[in-house]
């Protein structure tokens, strides 16, 4: 029964001008919105190994180490809810501005490039608590990840402005400055 209601809404879809597409594009913002939970779901979870770094830390008596780790963590909850909350990557079926299937191809290769960087600092957020032994290490370490996490930050700056910039002049395209 599911199937054959399934089978009469694709027909009656098919007989829709532009249904396809809405519905491709529907797909895409649905596929967008988990990715970026995804994103932002792995940025959660390196919090906690620099969690423990910080109990480690204080139950230690070094408090003076803590501020550097403090400072990643916020860095990495900022983050984390800029990306879970960020513009879907186009617009809706009924607004004005319409973002071109190439244009939305473009911003899931730049996400990717995201997840490749989510990567990058879910290891070195590991790797912190390995390196906390010794002071000089914890600081080199969390210098580390901070510049990691200032350069996907700026990545993900650069997604918002290519989605902002096609909003208000879709001729720029996704990645034109």
């Amino acid at each position: 029964m599911a199937n054959d209601l399934r089978n009469w809404l694709e027909e009656l879809s098919d007989k829709i001008p532009g249904y396809s597409g809405y519905a491709g594009r529907e797909r895409r913002r649905d596929q967008d919105k988990l990715h970026r939970e995804h994103i932002a779901n792995r940025l959660r979870a390196m919090k906690a190994p620099l969690t423990d770094v910080v109990r480690d830390l204080s139950s230690g008596g070094r408090l003076t180490e803590v501020g550097p780790v403090d400072r990643l963590l916020k860095k990495l909850d900022q983050i984390e809810n800029r990306v879970r909350f960020a513009a879907y990557g186009y617009a809706g079926f009924f607004d004005v501005v319409k973002i071109e299937d190439t244009h939305l191809e473009s911003i899931h290769q730049f996400d990717l490039t995201l997840a490749e960087q989510a990567g990058e600092l879910e290891t070195l957020a590991r790797g912190l608590k390995a390196r906390a032994a010794s002071v000089d290490e914890l600081k080199s370490a969390a210098a580390e990840l901070e510049s990691a996490v200032d350069r996907f930050n700026q990545q993900f700056d650069e997604r918002h402005r290519a989605i902002n910039d096609y909003d208000q002049d879709p001729s720029r395209g996704v990645f034109s400055s």
